[in-house]
């Protein structure tokens, strides 16, 4: 973003002091999984990960193939946290922050209270969730 910003105006039924709760937790969120981030990484890049092993046998080797594993999954479902995040903060910017992604309307200061980074109304999130068979 700018070292300027432009000051927030209230949108989708949010005032500014709410809108700007919610952009400086969405903030703290972001550098929270940034971090994390940096330490998965470190994790699978340590000598003892199985990934960088050529040959990991045994036992061991499978459960550092796992641990690995996990680290991986862990760093997917970041990725993708950190990638709502930053949607959410580009929305805030761009005036579009609070209206759902999906049909237009207002998500709910109520959802976004819980969930900063919601795109979608609850409507919206039930019918995504439907077709991805959750």
């Amino acid at each position: 973003m700018n070292s300027v910003e432009a000051p927030l105006r209230a949108q989708a039924g949010l005032d500014v002091d709410t809108l700007g709760e919610l952009k400086a937790r969405l903030q703290a969120h972001r550098m929270d999984l940034l971090g994390r981030e940096g330490q998965l990484r470190a994790r699978l890049a340590a000598e003892d990960a199985a990934t960088a092993n050529t040959f990991v046998a045994g036992v061991e080797g499978g459960a550092a193939a796992e641990a690995d594993d996990e680290v991986i999954a862990m760093l997917h479902h970041d990725d993708a946290e950190l990638a709502a995040v930053d949607a959410a903060l580009a929305r805030m910017a761009d005036g579009t922050y609070g209206w759902c992604t999906g049909c237009g309307e207002e998500v709910g200061v109520a959802r976004l209270k819980a969930l900063p980074q919601a795109e979608l109304c609850i409507a919206c999130q039930d019918v995504a969730e439907h077709r991805r068979g959750h």
